[in-house]
Parts: structure tokens; C-alpha cells; sequence
């Protein structure tokens, strides 16, 4: 979406903020409109009602007051008086309680009308009877005039019978009318019903039983459309007014009203949407000139500047600000584009001075950037970089090697000669480029060259000093026997030996060392316990931390039953080095743990002390040859037992190494299996 059309939405949805009120004040006057008329019906029906229950009960008195005491109801005398006192009498009839003509009077052409009486069927007359009480209802126009039947009962089980003319009555129920065709509709129980006033269709008596069913307020579907009304019951009396309404004439101003209402919020609406565009066109358009300034910048052209003439004075015054700007990022990104030319020369010339081989390639080795030791050692002198296959493949070689190396030591076969190098590779990764590998190669042929004449001298003197060392014992060995133990000679004599002795050991363990590293040893593999040796090889130092009040526990519980394939004299050398140094290094009050458990298909030892512990840099250093750390007490190794011990364990397929215990001190884990 673009900003000018954010922005027209955004002017427009605000602009049609006020009239989201509007509507809801148009659908709550519609329904308040609704009810209203739902209402104005009740009334009406109600009132109707009320009318006809005041001449229903005007008509009853009548008939309480239309004899005397004294006299004969069942009379003809009775019937002449009625009919002359009350004309609204169309016809009046006794009949006996079988509800068969007695006798009767009235309008002669009511007379043929309704012929010999006969009311044994008729539901008024069967209503007076079970109730007692007098019964009016069906209504009907005979020979236009509105006439409805009253049935009375009299005392001696006669009933009267009486056509009472309504036109009155009828008069003033047709002045209450509803729109142009509405009015009013009165019924009885039995669903007989007579218009009082409107112009709607004739119902049925199945219809007009469904109104009165469905009491105060109804919608119906008619032959003429839906109508809409109210049934209103007369009281003490099977009568119900209705008040009836065709459901499109009684909405129509409400719908001409609301139509007019949404027109008008429609003209608003499109009236503002255009002025809304149009204001947006001229406020986006300085915008777009903005953004298409932003994207020249982007794209290194700060050259053509954006126009600042706008009807927005606060946009003229961004754009001026902004061409300012443009011109200031100009002129600093030519100082700074200087800036990386000289650090660049700077450091191809740094980087060309180191004797170090740097070679930078992507992920398939093809060559990105090398220096010149780098393209002395790939044979690239005139190697340009891109595509080609042998040097590809000369630099995935190399870090090929590298990842199978030992130590990161690579070896390649230069001039009919092994040179040795140290590498180290990185891979690079940015947002911007493709992942690239970077190479370190530092030239280590000398370094190893020297390592080994001093490994030669060692083993050299080492070898020719064994011999008269083994003389100089045995005559240390003949002067103890010389002294007392409580002669002052025997003291010195002491000393020359244990003296001799660590000089022996130090002999040992260079020769020993030197075989490892040519290959000469080889362990004597065996299966043996690993519980059992445990014991044995940490089980013979228990005096020596009783003798410097040291804690020492051994535990190998957790790995009852299982065993290990190798060379048992080896490896118990490995078990009283690490112990030897935890005894060496563990202050007196300390904690020495010597534990072995089962780890997989495997078994591992493990040697905690509560020493002050290894530096976290030197976790590693401690397994190099004559790496030596300083005890508690000054006393101070050659650097040889923990290198022995590293050869051993791997001579064997584990591993060992060193970590920091939790509550201080150090832990030593030797893995094997």
C-alpha cells in the first residue's frame, strides 16, 4: 500500500468518525420508531376494547332492567315493551332451555332472516347455558347494517335472543384508523370477524383465530402483504379488538426517513472522501518527492536534489533541510570513502608483511583472498581469484587437514620436504554476503624441529645417565649400612638417596615418554574388574593422607560388575599419578574422592580434591610435558605425570581431562570403553 493511500485512509477514517454516532442514532431511532407504532397499535386495539366492553355491559343492564319483578319475562307483552324501549333491537326472541323459538318480534326482514329460531347448536347459546351469564359475538352485516347476536339467560331456563344494531358503536370504532388502510377488526372466539374501519383484505377465521392467538403484538403474511397489529380481549365477554396495519404502510416514513438519513451520511461521506483525496494528493506529493530522494541517496546519487516549492510551508522547510543534508552526506562520504581507500592500503600492506599464511575462500574453497605467504604455500603466485578447480581443491584440501588434525597441526609435503603448520579456521558469516571460510597457517617446521632435538637430548641424557645413577644407588644402598639411623652421616646419606631417587624417576618417566611418542609400547590388553582395580591402585595411599590428616574415601559401588579391556599396570599408573597429585596438592583438614561408575557401554574414574584447583586457563595446559603448578606446600613436580597419564589413557581409546569442582579444588575423569 502507498503512503498516499495510507494517508486518504487515514483522513477519511477520521473523517467518518462522527458518523459512525449518526448511524447508531439512525438504527436506535428506527427501532425506537418500530415500537412506537407497535405501541400507537396496542393503544388503539386497547381502546377499542374498552368501547365495546361499555356496550356489551350497557347491554346486559338492559336486559337486567327490561322487566318487572312481578311480571312474566316470556311474555308477548315483555317482548312488545323490549322492542319499543330499546330500538337498537333489530330482533328479539324467548326461546326454551332447549334453545328451539318460543316466540319472537322485531324488523320484519329480520324475522324472514333468521326464520324459526333454533340456538341448540349455535356456540352463544351454549356458552349462555354452561355459564350463566350473557354471551355476545357474531358479527355480521345485514343489509348494511352492523348487527351482532346477544344471548341472556332469564329465569325459568328461558334464554333471550336478541340482533342488537351496533352502527353507533360502529361509528365510533371506524374514526380510529391506522395510515391510509389500517383500522380496526372485531372478533369473536370462534374467529368471526367484521371490519370496523381500513381497507385490508378479508381474513378467514383461521386467520383471525392466529391474531387472536397470538395476542399483544403480531406479524402476520396476508394475500396483500405482511401485516402488523395488536389483539386487545373485551372483558367478561369471547370479544377481542384488533388493531390491523399493512407493514409497509406503517414503516414507510419511518424507511423515507431512514433512506434520506443514509443518503445524506452517503453525500457526506463521498463529499468528504473527494476532499479528503484531493488533500492528500497535495500533501502526498511533496512525500513521493521525499522518498524518491531517499531511494537516490540509497542508491549512491547525491547529486539531484528534490523540489522545495510545496503549499505546506513545514514540508518546504523538510524538503530545504533535506536537500541540505544530501549535499552534507555528499561531502562526508567522499572523506570517508578516502578514509577506507587508506585503511585498505594500509592494511594489504600489513597483511602482506605477515609471514603468516591467510587465505579467505567461500564454502566450496574457491579462492577469495590470499597473501603472498598464502599463495607461496598454495603454488598461486599468478592465481587470479574466481573459478579454478586445482586451487579449489589445494584449499579444501588444506581444510580437509585441518579437521582431521591432531592439535590443529597440519602436515604438507613442500620441496621433498615435511614442513608442519599450525592452523586455525573461522567460518564467517554476514547479512550481506555469502558465508565465507577464513584460514590462519603459521609456519611451526622449526618450532616442531627444535621440540624434537630437545626430545632427542632428553632421551639421550636420560639414557646415558641411567647407568651410573644405578651404580651411585647401590653405593648409596652400601654407605646405610655404614651409619646408625641415629648418626648425623645417616641423615645425609638419606638425603643423597631420595635425591637420587627423584632423579631415577624423572629418568623414567622421559624414557617412558619417548617410547609412547615413537610407538615402542605396547600394552599387554586384558580383561580385569573395574571395581576391584580400583581398590588395589587408590587403596595403597590411605596411610599417606592418615599421615597428613586428609579425608579420603574411595567409591566404586556404582560400577560393581563391570570391566575394562586394557593393559591393568598402565592404567593403575594413570589412577596413582592423579591421586599422587591430589595427595601432593590437598592441604591437611581437606577432602580427597577417588569414585568409579558405569557411563554407557563404558566405566569412569573420577578424582576430586578440595585443593585450591586449576586456573581455567591451564585446564588444558596441565597435560603438556614439563607444565608444572606449584603446591600449597612449595613442592614442586617435573610436568611429567599428567602428560604420561594423557598417553596412557588415549594408547587406549578414552580420554581424561580436568575441570573445576563445584565447591572448589579440582576433578580429574578418565573415560574408558
Amino acid at each position: 500500500m502507498t503512503l498516499l493511500n495510507r494517508l486518504l485512509l487515514i483522513v477519511f477514517g477520521a473523517g467518518l468518525v462522527p458518523m459512525v454516532p449518526a448511524c447508531l442514532f439512525l438504527f436506535y431511532f428506527q427501532a425506537r420508531a418500530k415500537n412506537d407504532i407497535s405501541d400507537l397499535q396496542r393503544n388503539v386495539a386497547q381502546m377499542g376494547s374498552l368501547m365495546m366492553e361499555r356496550e356489551a355491559q350497557d347491554l346486559a343492564r338492559r336486559f337486567e332492567r327490561m322487566w318487572d319483578a312481578d311480571a312474566s319475562y316470556v311474555s308477548r307483552q315483555s317482548l312488545s315493551r323490549a322492542l319499543k324501549n330499546n330500538p337498537e333491537f333489530l330482533y328479539l326472541a324467548f326461546t326454551g332451555p332447549d334453545g328451539r323459538e318460543v316466540m319472537s318480534g322485531g324488523v320484519p326482514e329480520l324475522k324472514r332472516y333468521y326464520g324459526y329460531l333454533d340456538l341448540s347448536r349455535d356456540q352463544l347459546f351454549r356458552a349462555a347455558s354452561s355459564g350463566g351469564r350473557a354471551t355476545l359475538g357474531h358479527f355480521e352485516m345485514i343489509y348494511d347494517m352492523p348487527v351482532c347476536r346477544l344471548v341472556y339467560p332469564l329465569p325459568g331456563g328461558y334464554y333471550a335472543f336478541a340482533a342488537v344494531n351496533l352502527r353507533d358503536l360502529f361509528e365510533k370504532l371506524r374514526a380510529q384508523r391506522l395510515g391510509v388502510t389500517g383500522g380496526l377488526l372485531l372478533a369473536d372466539a370462534e374467529g368471526n370477524a367484521l371490519p370496523l374501519s381500513g381497507s385490508f383484505e378479508k381474513f378467514d377465521g383461521a386467520a383471525v383465530r392466529d391474531m387472536l392467538r397470538r395476542g399483544r403484538v403480531f406479524s402476520m403474511d396476508g394475500h396483500d402483504g405482511t401485516y402488523i397489529g395488536s389483539a386487545s380481549s373485551v372483558r367478561g365477554f369471547d370479544l377481542y379488538v384488533v388493531a390491523l396495519e399493512n407493514r409497509a404502510e406503517a414503516f414507510a416514513g419511518i424507511n423515507r426517513i431512514s433512506w434520506l438519513a443514509a443518503f445524506a451520511l452517503l453525500a457526506f461521506a463521498t463529499a468528504f472522501y473527494f476532499s479528503a483525496l484531493l488533500f492528500t494528493r497535495r500533501l502526498g506529493a511533496p512525500v513521493d518527492a521525499l522518498m524518491s530522494g531517499a531511494g537516490r541517496v540509497s542508491e549512491g546519487d547525491f547529486r539531484t536534489p528534490v523540489g522545495e516549492d510545496t503549499e505546506f510551508a513545514e514540508l518546504s522547510e523538510l524538503l530545504k533541510a533535506f536537500n541540505s543534508m544530501m549535499r552534507e552526506v555528499e561531502r562526508y562520504h567522499g572523506i570517508q570513502v578516502e578514509k577506507v581507500f587508506e585503511e585498505k592500503q594500509k592494511l594489504e600492506l600489513l597483511v602482506s608483511l605477515i609471514h603468516d599464511a591467510i587465505i579467505l575462500s567461500d564454502l566450496r574453497g574457491e579462492l577469495l583472498y590470499a597473501n603472498a605467504a598464502a599463495r607461496e604455500l598454495l603454488d598461486a603466485s599468478d592465481a587470479t581469484q574466481g573459478e579454478n578447480e586445482p586451487l579449489r581443491r589445494r584449499v579444501a584440501e588444506l581444510v580437509k587437514k585441518k579437521a582431521f588434525s591432531k592439535g590443529g597441526v597440519v602436515e604438507l609435503e613442500r620441496g621433498g620436504e615435511k614442513k608442519y603448520y599450525r592452523a586455525s579456521v573461522q567460518t564467517l558469516s554476514a547479512r550481506t554476503q555469502s558465508p565465507a571460510v577464513f584460514m590462519v597457517l603459521r609456519d611451526i617446521t622449526l618450532e616442531r624441529r627444535m621440540q624434537q632435538m630437545k626430545e632427542d637430548f632428553f632421551h639421550s641424557v636420560a639414557h646415558d645417565l641411567r647407568a651410573p645413577l644405578l651404580t651411585m644407588q647401590g653405593y648409596i644402598k652400601l654407605l646405610e649400612r655404614e651409619f646408625s639411623p641415629e648418626a648425623k652421616q645417616a641423615g645425609y646419606v638419606r638425603n643423597v638417596k631420595d635425591s637420587s631417587d627423584r632423579l631415577f624417576k624423572l629418568l623414567e618417566n622421559v624414557l617412558d615418554i619417548s617410547r609412547m611418542e615413537a610407538g615402542q609400547l605396547r600394552p599387554d590388553m586384558r580383561k580385569f574388574g573395574a571395581a576391584d582395580f580400583l581398590e588395589q591402585a587408590a587403596g595403597n595411599f590411605r596411610p599417606l593422607f592418615d599421615e597428613k590428616k586428609i579425608d579420603f574415601s574411595v567409591d566404586a559401588s556404582a560400577a560393581a560388575g563391570a570391566e575394562i579391556h586394557g593393559d591393568q599396570s598402565l592404567l593403575r599408573r594413570v589412577i596413582e599419578n592423579l591421586v599422587s597429585n591430589a595427595l601432593k596438592f590437598t592441604p591437611a583438614g581437606g577432602k580427597v574422592t577417588v569414585a568409579a561408575a558405569r557411563e554407557g557401554q563404558g566405566v569412569a574414574f573420577t578424582v576430586a580434591d578440595t585443593g585450591p584447583g586449576i586456573p581455567p586457563d591451564q585446564l588444558e595446559a596441565v597435560f603438556e610435558k614439563y607444565k608444572r603448578l606449584k603446591s600449597g606446600e612449595g613442592e614442586a613436580g617435573f610436568g611429567l605425570g599428567l602428560a604420561i597419564a594423557r598417553k596412557i589413557v588415549e594408547l587406549h581409546g578414552g580420554t581424561i581431562k580436568a575441570t573445576s569442582g563445584a565447591a572448589g579444588g579440582s576433578v580429574f575423569t578418565v573415560k574408558m570403553g
